[in-house]
């Protein structure tokens, strides 16, 4: 499971560097504009699904039905039919979908957006944008399909690497149809569009080549195929809490100048961490999980999911604290170029530094899903996600109300976000489906010392080059950060916290 996790988590860590390029791109020509916050908002629906589909809440549904058939004594023709089903339902039904959006773009966007609609010029740009990029949806379900077959099998990497293809094309976009089309969220939204065609094309070769040719077919509604879609639709909602809030989020948004596109990047940083640690351990917790707790292996499934939540914390708490003292930094060094100005620096660096205060419950959302899903339930998740939901729609309105700007509606996430990770454990615990290790409050002790030590010294750091300003400013986050991780190694040896994953018996022994 930890080389699948250090496998996805390399690929899509190099996928959001890429991600940083593009986006410093983006930054460049088009800053935070009316260009900017209509294309974020155009590409915040495809990109929705795409997140709630590749991100971990297909799997949720097709992995544990998918593995099972391979389990039952290696019948792939089974689990072939069963895939040639789904990719078949996907295929048409998405296919509708589409059409229905393109029909009713208008009506979907004034609902997605209403603070657009005041101003004709930026309403008609967001229309046409979406129209262009919401064919992506239709190409990620698919491309999620693929994925959730070749994870099945073992291999993670070209699912983990696709994305890598998305940020290639739309850096290529900005390029080859910036001085074709009539302005650069023009080009972009094309991106979107042939990225999609890209990712689908690739999967769907290395599918191929593993056995799995899929096209589609009339579909046939058999046991399987209700169980999936009964596994499905909660699936989706309860593992996409996160995401689901991001979209109640644009609707505040869209109505605060310039919010959107602050959320835009300062998300698109604190995506970062979430996705190296949180979604990388989920997609390889999942069918590890699966394969246990089929087998009646409980001890080892808990131990596993013990590991996977101790592993996170290691990598999240000190992300977490270096991500709240050296945003402003981060941020300068990123995008502060061409149409981007320092305002707008100091407003995204606000905003990622309340985003990352809700980064440690966004990852052991994702780490601790997987105990549901493994075991077939996608409902309680489901059912918890919805109150979560509605308490972000809660707070929105309040801290809308009283002026918090965007810090409010970004607040209303990350508590929204910790009332679903404390809840589903406390289902977990009382159901008796996981238990904390009798060591885990040492271990998390140890885990907080070194990323403390850590924090204090970029701080330090930070204020140092402030008031001297010898160097320029990407020289110097470069000092900030290589200074604060040999201070947290160090403090790692000797609190030896490091040594969590090394001594963990499911390394140890090889069953």
């Amino acid at each position: 499971m930890f080389r699948n996790f250090l496998t996805v988590s390399f690929f899509i860590s190099m996928s959001r560097i890429l991600g940083f390029v593009r986006d410093i791109l983006i930054a460049n020509y088009i800053g935070v504009s009316v260009l900017s916050d209509t294309f974020f908002a155009a590409f915040r629906l495809p990109n929705f699904f795409r997140r709630i589909f590749a991100e971990g809440a297909f799997n949720s549904a097709f992995v544990p039905i998918f593995v099972e058939k391979l389990t039952d004594k290696e019948d792939t023709i089974k689990a072939k039919n069963f895939a040639e089903n789904i990719f078949s339902f996907l295929f048409f039904s998405l296919f509708i979908f589409t059409i229905i959006l393109q029909l009713f773009m208008p009506f979907f966007m004034k609902i997605l957006f209403p603070g657009f609609f005041s101003d004709t010029i930026k309403s008609d740009l967001l229309i046409n944008l979406s129209r262009i990029t919401v064919f992506y949806l239709f190409f990620i379900a698919l491309v999620s399909l693929f994925s959730g077959i070749l994870n099945s099998l073992g291999k993670f990497a070209i699912p983990a690497s696709s994305p890598i293809i998305l940020n290639l094309t739309l850096i290529a976009s900005i390029f080859v149809f910036g001085n074709i089309v009539p302005n650069y969220s023009y080009a972009l939204a094309w991106g979107v569009f042939f990225a999609g065609i890209f990712q689908l094309t690739i999967i769907a070769f290395f599918s191929y080549k593993k056995g799995y040719l899929l096209y589609p077919k009339t579909p046939k509604i058999n046991p399987d195929i209700k169980k999936f879609f009964r596994k499905l639709i909660p699936g989706l909602i309860g593992a996409n809490v996160m995401q689901i809030n991001l979209m109640v989020d644009s609707i505040f948004a869209s109505m605060i100048t310039g919010a959107i596109s602050y959320l835009y990047y300062a998300d698109r940083i604190n995506q970062l961490p979430l996705a190296m640690i949180g979604i990388a351990i989920n997609i390889a917790l999942l069918p590890n999980l699966t394969r246990k707790i089929k087998q009646n292996e409980l001890l080892q499934a808990n131990n596993i999911q013990n590991l996977a939540i101790e592993v996170g914390l290691i990598l999240v708490i000190p992300a977490t604290l270096a991500l709240t003292v050296i945003a402003l930094p981060i941020i300068e060094t990123l995008f502060e170029r061409g149409q981007f100005n320092h305002q707008q620096s100091i407003a995204v660096a606000n905003a990622l530094f309340f985003y990352s205060l809700g980064l440690p419950s966004y990852v052991l959302v994702k780490i601790v899903e997987p105990a549901f899903f493994s075991r077939g339930d996608t409902k309680t998740p489901m059912k918890i996600a919805i109150i979560c939901l509605i308490n972000n729609i809660i707070f929105n309105y309040i801290f809308y109300v009283i002026g918090l700007d965007y810090v409010g509606i970004i607040l209303a996430s990350v508590l929204s976000s910790y009332l679903n990770l404390s809840i589903l454990l406390r289902n977990l615990i009382i159901k008796k489906l996981f238990y904390f290790n009798q060591d885990f409050k040492k271990k998390l002790f140890r885990i907080i010392i070194p990323a403390f030590f850590m924090a204090i010294s970029l701080k330090i750091l930070k204020d140092y080059f402030v008031d001297q300003n010898y160097f320029n400013k990407t020289f110097e986050l470069i000092i900030i950060v290589i200074s604060g991780l040999l201070v947290y190694f160090i403090s790692s040896y000797y609190s030896k916290s490091l040594q969590i994953i090394n001594k963990s018996q499911v390394f140890n022994k090889r069953k």
